[in-house]
């Protein structure tokens, strides 16, 4: 028997954000062989938006289940929305579109499960879930576009719209002495 969960979030505290909390007593104690969800998770007290150049996220849409096979929770499904970010090189706003799929198991034996990041009790925490693979699912820095030419890094214009007048050769006074470390033809 399939049983199909649509589940609403509830904010428990500004402290804790919103957690995403299903209970899967029915999974480990009766004999459901899965659990369909679908659920719009809002981002918007997230610590994930800071950490990552994200300014604003609609509601990310999940879809799946979460099934148990021996002593372990498998949770299988994906994830999209749209989000606003600022490139990392030329601290532009743009708009695209998030998307991932999601395969995340977890052992429901309290021996080996100590970490309550999760599982507490009969609770699974899918919002820690979720922030996780949308984090992973993201570039290490997020561009505009491929060929963003960023910031002149003495004026501060942006390159993409225009070239600055700025002498390309200024070398950081810093390492004004290495610029002569392989100019002598010295065998290193």
């Amino acid at each position: 028997m399939t049983n199909i969960l649509w589940v609403c979030i509830i904010n428990l505290s500004v402290l804790w954000g919103e957690l995403m909390n299903i209970n899967i007593s029915k999974l480990i104690f009766e004999k459901t062989e899965s659990i369909n969800i679908n659920f719009d998770y809002d981002l918007s007290n997230s610590d994930l938006l800071r950490d990552h150049n994200i300014i604003e996220v609609s509601p990310i849409n999940f879809s799946g289940k979460i099934y148990k096979e021996e002593e372990n929770l498998f949770i299988d499904g994906n994830f999209s929305g749209e989000a606003s970010f600022r490139c990392s090189r030329c601290l532009k706003e743009f708009r695209k579109d998030v998307f991932d799929d999601i395969e995340f198991d977890i052992s429901v034996d309290e021996d080996e499960n100590k970490d309550d990041t999760y599982l507490k009790g009969e609770d699974l925490n899918l919002s820690v879930i979720l922030e996780e693979a949308l984090a992973f699912s993201l570039p290490m820095k997020i561009l505009c576009s491929e060929e963003c030419k960023g910031l002149c890094f003495n004026c501060g214009q942006n390159l993409n719209i225009d070239k600055c007048n700025c002498d390309e050769d200024i070398i950081d006074p810093r390492f004004e002495k290495l610029k002569d470390f392989f100019s002598k033809n010295e065998e290193v």
